[in-house]
């Protein structure tokens, strides 16, 4: 029996000690401020690809897909496109790059490639000569800005230095100032443009009436990357 109370008498005094901690703690903890912030900005990608795909059935037997291919690639090195670089073939469900397809792999009666860019102007030239040599069946699948970390760092310091301002404009108010930060979290968020089939050029110009009497071309838009940083920042009051 003396065992059991003095195992309850102990337990209530951790009990006590222990509220008396937690008391003491949230007196301790300053007055704080939390603030958040977002930074946000649109960049023109640096890295445009597109798939490019040939059939034989297109061309209702007139053409093979070696030709069409030759054609391709006649149209590339016209551009001065670094073919081994920015050309591969999606064979197999596999990508093979063109210093191997080049040789190596006969393609049967259908073939879907890749194309990369590094400019925007010289795509919609490509992509318009691609067309002259009847190859229309082209779209976009995803952009890419390589940059992508420094801009990230970059967003999240104006964001961290946004919420300073607001924290500093909102306590002086109070008549009180910020202290020093006491915690910081961070969100990105990145919106690409969706992927999408383009029109040739007579269609475009049919539909949205884009080549004027002067004969301007109509544009290829590449549309730009949004990035955000979101912040949250705790600062202390004083």
């Amino acid at each position: 029996m003396r065992t059991f109370k003095t195992t309850i008498k102990t337990l209530f005094a951790v009990a006590v000690m222990s509220i008396a901690f937690s008391l003491n703690t949230k007196a301790q903890t300053p007055p704080q401020i939390e603030m958040r912030a977002t930074a946000e900005r649109q960049v023109t990608p640096n890295e445009i690809y597109v798939t490019i795909t040939i059939k034989e059935s297109d061309y209702k037997g007139k053409k093979t897909l070696q030709e069409m291919q030759n054609r391709m690639i006649g149209v590339l090195k016209q551009n001065r496109i670094d073919i081994p670089e920015a050309l591969s073939l999606n064979y197999m469900g596999s990508n093979v790059s063109y210093k191997v397809f080049s040789s190596k792999i006969h393609p049967k009666s259908e073939a879907t490639y890749q194309l990369k860019f590094n400019d925007a102007t010289i795509m919609q030239k490509v992509i318009y000569d691609l067309e002259e040599v009847d190859i229309s069946n082209i779209e976009l699948t995803r952009t890419k800005y390589t940059n992508d970390e420094a801009l990230i760092t970059e967003l999240g310091v104006e964001a961290i230095k946004k919420a300073q301002v607001q924290a500093r404009a909102y306590a002086g108010v109070l008549g009180q100032e910020i202290g020093k930060a006491i915690s910081i979290n961070s969100w990105t968020s990145q919106n690409n443009p969706e992927p999408r089939l383009y029109k040739s050029r007579a269609m475009v110009s049919l539909e949205e009436n884009a080549v004027d009497e002067a004969g301007i071309e109509p544009q290829i838009s590449i549309g730009k990357i949004n990035y955000g940083v979101t912040v949250t920042v705790v600062f202390e009051l004083k």
